[in-house]
């Protein structure tokens, strides 16, 4: 959890750094320890890379420890975290269970006589809260029924709900494709997609006769896995299709910066409060701004766990640093992360990039993503959902695509950026921060160097704008750096922040 705030040194431009290092805005996460590697600045306890030597929760936990205790680390610099065991998938049943025993409902600023989230009662269902231009959000969520308005009545906390929006509803299909071995036979945990699911999906023999070219008769759930067609339910069978609810998108607009508002669905039985972003250029020096940041989540456990931690820390925004649901070509599970989520999401605005697992992991192309998680991108002046701009209080964020599109100076992404950089005040936003799913620099054997054609093209270009953070995820293992441009620690570079 990130604490934005701004120091006596006050706001101030790149400079060149021939002399004394850059005035840089202070930031309150602590200084990197000296020694070790010139760029690594710090390590997370259980780093996933020594998980094969290491497998034990427990020795992971021991030997951070006595890492520390060696004064490897420094005090303070790291602490265990007693992780929960093996990641254990919930099913969209046990997600509603375990949500209805909570109190973090009533914690998330949900209200009414439907708390139980996923109550077929309640017509509402995956609520979720985004961001889109100035004194804006987006109110996104899910009904089963056709003709139901986008309607969302909203007003300031403690007094009456009396404004009303009206927005679009939509659905959209893929096909199901879960080439991810993971969702089978995890090298953690149960499985995803178990035998008797792919079965009753793949086994059309109730549906056509066995002279049909769609006939598929299965002996056991066992040979559901072998009659996929290059990873996907064959064309031909009719249940190949998913088709989503109904997606409500609902624009709330006129919202005063800091303000306490709560809001209901149409038809809802449930209401939700969020406080509005902070103005670009708001701050102030007794409530630094508390920002989330977290990525790879998934719909386990651990998941579960994760949403819950960061929920108790009340951020007044989140950042998500691509891998939402791991659905992987298996479009229901991502329902089950939008019910497991709304605790957080409906009351937490988030701003969302895609991970590889939105965009590439079952030939989705990041079609679920972009129906569910609105991001600004048409106040942002861009072409494409998947890059964007968004200012809060003094933090200037840039969301990307990264190594999911080309990433050279003549391509959509790296103009977009040089325009992006171009338009910052660093007087109103001295902080600038970009986020993207792969890391340009991560010392974990684990995804090593897979974004190194996009520092290559853009590195440059953020340290030219005197970028300050970049925000990743897809390793699985905290980490962060030094300022640091092209291998080499500098004052003026960029701290790259794993998550």
């Amino acid at each position: 959890l990130a604490q934005v705030q701004s120091t006596a040194q006050g706001p101030g431009a790149r400079i060149a750094c021939s002399g004394p290092p850059c005035p840089r805005v202070g930031m309150a996460m602590g200084r990197a320890p000296r020694g070790g590697s010139p760029l690594l600045a710090a390590f997370a306890w259980g780093l996933l890379c020594a998980a094969a030597a290491s497998p034990s929760a427990e020795r992971l936990r021991r030997s951070g420890e006595q890492a520390a205790a060696r004064g490897r680390f420094p005090p303070g610099v790291t602490s265990s975290f007693q992780r929960p065991r093996a990641a254990r998938p919930l099913s969209h049943e046990e997600v509603l269970r375990r949500l209805a025993e909570s109190t973090e409902e009533g914690r998330a600023g949900a209200s009414g006589p439907s708390r139980r989230l996923g109550a077929e009662e309640d017509s509402a269902q995956q609520v979720h809260l985004g961001f889109l231009g100035p004194g804006e959000a987006v109110v996104t969520y899910v009904t089963k029924d056709r003709g139901l308005e986008s309607r969302v009545k909203f007003g300031a906390a403690g007094g009456e709900m009396d404004r009303s929006a009206v927005g679009t509803a939509s659905v959209y299909q893929s096909l199901l494709c879960p080439t991810n071995d993971n969702l089978f036979s995890p090298t953690l945990g149960d499985v995803m997609v178990t035998d008797q699911d792919l079965a009753d999906v793949i086994d059309t023999s109730a549906l056509f006769p066995a002279t049909s070219k769609s006939y598929v008769k299965l002996a056991s759930p066992g040979q559901a896995v072998s009659k996929l067609a290059d990873g996907c339910v064959p064309y031909k069978n009719p249940r190949a299709f998913y088709v989503s609810g109904y997606i409500h998108t609902v624009p709330l607009k006129g919202l005063t910066p800091g303000q306490r508002y709560v809001y209901a669905p149409e038809g809802s039985g449930r209401s939700f409060a969020f406080t509005a972003p902070r103005a670009p250029g708001a701050s102030d020096p007794g409530k630094p701004m508390r920002i989330g940041v977290w990525a790879d989540v998934g719909t386990t456990n651990v998941s579960l766990a994760t949403m819950r931690e960061l929920l108790s820390l009340a951020p007044e925004a989140a950042l998500l640093v691509g891998d939402l649901s791991y659905a992987d070509g298996w479009a229901p599970i991502w329902d089950r992360f939008g019910t497991m989520m709304e605790p957080l999401m409906a009351t937490v605005g988030h701003l969302t990039v895609v991970g590889n697992h939105d965009i590439s992991e079952g030939f989705t192309q990041a079609v679920d993503w972009m129906s569910r998680y609105p991001t600004p991108w048409q106040a942002s002046n861009s072409t494409t959902p998947l890059q964007y701009t968004y200012e809060m209080g003094l933090m200037y964020v840039i969301g990307l695509p990264g190594s999911y599109a080309p990433t050279g100076s003549d391509s959509a992404q790296y103009q977009f950026l040089e325009e992006a950089l171009a338009r910052v005040n660093r007087t109103r936003t001295p902080w600038v921060v970009v986020q993207f799913h792969t890391p340009w620099y991560n010392s974990c054997d684990h995804h090593y160097e897979e974004g190194y054609k996009a520092r290559v093209d853009q590195e440059a270009l953020l340290y030219s704008y005197g970028v300050d953070l970049a925000f990743n995820g897809h390793v699985h293992s905290y980490e962060r750096t030094h300022p640091v441009f092209k291998y080499q620690v500098d004052e003026c570079g960029i701290r790259h922040i794993v998550i």
